[in-house]
């Protein structure tokens, strides 16, 4: 159940699939120049899965949907957004925050993340990190400042702590070899440290996934999402979030169209 999840470190893909995905995510990534760009930022990229049917594979995976809702309690799940996060060497921290503020435009809000390793990851190049027990407190991190550069990555983290009445978080790194996850409730507080080895950049993979009754709210969805809200409807257009496991069997059919 919801309630109980903190965390959970499994291994999900082969290790040469993780090799290609890695070498593959950095063909896909737009927003970063070189000689332009800041190099101790870590990158990230939305949608890969639209990008690659490698990605979709993974993604859309009936596998990995059906964790989801086993863990959730729910009837079956749909992707809501996946994260490829490509953490160069001498790369800067991610401010700690919960994932479930910025999926907020939805009706239930609920979400779980599987966040896959797609090289070996260890504190030394930056890992995730999990609050144990944080997906409990009665305080969120909402869309957090200066999310990729922030002056403290754990600052927001120890302030929320101290309204919990807790002197010191119980932070648990996911060190885990390439082909790892580790999967976390949508209130688990999370973030990570910077990438200080020498030779190890950290890729990884994440998606969030929300029940597969999920419509959008009537209005205030937000300027990204408000984009693929259809008009004069709550209902979610599958092909923009499918459905990859159901209880009665259900799959998007937009699925074969990105995996193939």
């Amino acid at each position: 159940m919801a309630s109980i999840i903190i965390y959970l470190f499994i291994s999900f893909i082969k290790t040469n699939n993780c090799d290609s995905l890695a070498n593959n995510s950095r063909n896909y990534e737009l927003n970063w120049r070189p000689n332009l760009s800041r190099n101790d930022t870590t990158r990230e990229l939305a949608n890969a899965f639209k990008c690659d049917p490698s990605f979709a594979r993974v993604a859309l995976s009936e596998k990995l949907g059906k964790v989801a809702a086993d863990l959730m309690g729910w009837e079956g799940a749909r992707l809501a957004q996946d994260d490829l996060f490509w953490k160069p060497i001498g790369g800067g921290p991610i401010k700690f925050h919960q994932d479930e503020p910025y999926l907020t435009f939805f009706n239930p809000v609920s979400v779980v993340t599987i966040w896959l390793a797609l090289t070996d990851v260890s504190t030394e190049n930056g890992t995730l990190e999990y609050v144990k027990g944080s997906h409990k407190w009665n305080t969120h991190s909402g869309m957090v400042k200066n999310f990729h550069v922030p002056p403290s990555y754990t600052k927001n983290l120890n302030e929320a702590a101290q309204k919990e009445g807790i002197e010191k978080p119980d932070v648990v790194p996911v060190v885990v070899p390439k082909g790892g996850c580790g999967i976390h409730h949508g209130l688990t507080w999370h973030g990570s440290g910077s990438n200080t080895s020498m030779k190890n950049e950290r890729m990884a993979y994440a998606l969030c996934f929300i029940p597969d009754k999920t419509k959008f709210k009537e209005k205030d969805v937000g300027f990204i999402y408000g984009r693929y809200k259809l008009h004069n409807s709550v209902e979610m257009e599958e092909s923009f979030f499918p459905i990859t496991y159901s209880k009665d069997g259900y799959k998007s059919e937009s699925i074969n169209s990105f995996i193939n």
